[in-house]
Order: C-alpha cells, then sequence, then structure tokens
C-alpha cells in the first residue's frame, strides 16, 4: 500500500505563502502569527432573475491546522494577497474544505466594518 503522495503543509508554505495574523472570536482571541496560502478565486453563478445573471467571486485562504486548529466563522485573518503588497483584513466567511493537514475557507474583506 502506498504511503500519502500529498506535499505537506511546511513546503507548500514557504513556497506560496504569506505572512499572516489570524484572530479567532472569543474565547480563542489570542492573535496566531501564521502564514497563509491564497486559493484561485472560485466563482459561483448567481441567479438574477429573468435573464440577468451575474458571477460571484469568492476569495479562499488554506491555513495549516498545526498553527490554527479551528477557523471558526468570523475569524479575523491579517494579510497581503501576494508578498510585498499592502496587508488587508478579512473575516472568514465560511469553511470550504477541511482536511487532515488544512483548513480552506472562503473570506471577504472585512476592512470598513465597524
Amino acid at each position: 500500500m502506498a504511503g500519502d503522495i500529498r506535499v505537506p503543509m511546511d513546503p507548500a508554505l514557504e513556497a506560496f505563502g504569506v505572512p499572516a495574523t489570524v484572530t479567532r472570536p472569543a474565547p480563542d482571541h489570542e492573535p496566531i502569527e501564521t502564514s497563509v496560502i491564497w486559493v484561485t478565486p472560485i466563482t459561483d453563478d448567481v441567479p438574477g432573475g429573468m435573464e440577468f445573471q451575474r458571477k460571484e467571486r469568492r476569495r479562499v485562504l488554506v491555513l495549516d491546522r498545526n498553527a490554527v486548529p479551528t477557523v471558526p466563522r468570523g475569524t479575523v485573518i491579517v494579510a497581503a494577497e501576494r508578498l510585498g503588497e499592502v496587508e488587508r483584513t478579512w473575516r472568514v466567511d465560511g469553511l470550504e474544505l477541511e482536511d487532515a493537514d488544512h483548513h480552506r475557507v472562503r473570506v471577504v474583506t472585512a476592512e470598513g466594518e465597524s
């Protein structure tokens, strides 16, 4: 029987990760310094009635489960989209996928929220 052939998270984070600060809602509200990986945005078809439709892009981030064991909705993530760019504030809107070693979460911009 063959072993797990997936690439471990550490090399993936080193190659594609950007620094991030993850702050989960209470009671686990201590900021976690880690790295995250941006995944190609998902485009959903959204019916708009009659003959009009729109496509909505959803942003997806990958987080290492060893660094961030849980990522509930409302978690705040401060990260740039690419190395060297300005950091932005994102809020977890939902879970896209949970795997043995990582979480994939949908995020929306949290800038301008009060």
